[in-house]
């Protein structure tokens, strides 16, 4: 495996605005959708068992650039009773529709979440956590699960300021669902 070297002076602010942009992301709290948090269905719950996130997922929405096109791919791997490490990949395509072959670049290890406790009601799963980046930086993660499987982060403080299934519900219906993962 490669060392990475500290990096001095200006050199450091790339580092740290990709800090930033990876916080912005998993806040993924933009938009405004109007569907249900469980699309309507009123279905079953998703499981509330950590082991439910494990795996890779794929970005449901495709960005657009030019003639090629991007999805954000997301790896979780369950290391212990409650908690689990997170990697982000690019997926980049060659046409602009995110259709056919694809190449992933990465996935690099953005951190670890350690999850407090987790619930689950009709259609949703949330998972209520601390995001530690690899550069120590903390922030309050809320990850959830919809049914049908779509995964959708949403950022949070510290102590939670959505303390309830029904709050993460209100917060997950301005999510548009582009902006969540799937299998």
């Amino acid at each position: 495996m490669p060392r990475i070297h500290p990096l001095h002076g200006f050199a450091r602010r790339p580092v740290t605005w990709l800090m930033v942009l990876t916080a912005l992301a998993l806040g993924a709290c933009g938009g405004g959708g109007d569907d249900a948090p469980d699309g309507g269905s009123g279905g079953t719950a998703p499981s509330a068992s950590i082991e439910a996130l494990e795996g890779d997922w794929v970005q449901k929405g495709c960005v657009k650039t030019g003639g090629q096109s991007f999805k954000k791919m997301l790896r979780a791997r369950v290391t212990g009773a409650n908690t689990l490490d997170y990697h982000e990949g690019v997926l980049t395509f060659g046409g602009n529709e995110c259709a056919g072959g694809s190449r992933l670049a990465g996935p690099s290890k953005l951190g670890a979440v350690s999850f407090d406790r987790s619930e689950s009601g009709a259609g949703l799963a949330a998972h209520w956590g601390v995001f530690r980046t690899v550069t120590g930086t903390r922030f309050g993660a809320i990850w959830t699960l919809r049914s049908p499987a779509l995964l959708c982060l949403l950022g949070d403080d510290i102590p939670t300021s959505q303390p309830s299934l029904r709050a993460v519900s209100a917060s997950l219906a301005t999510v548009p669902a582009d902006n969540c993962f799937v299998r």
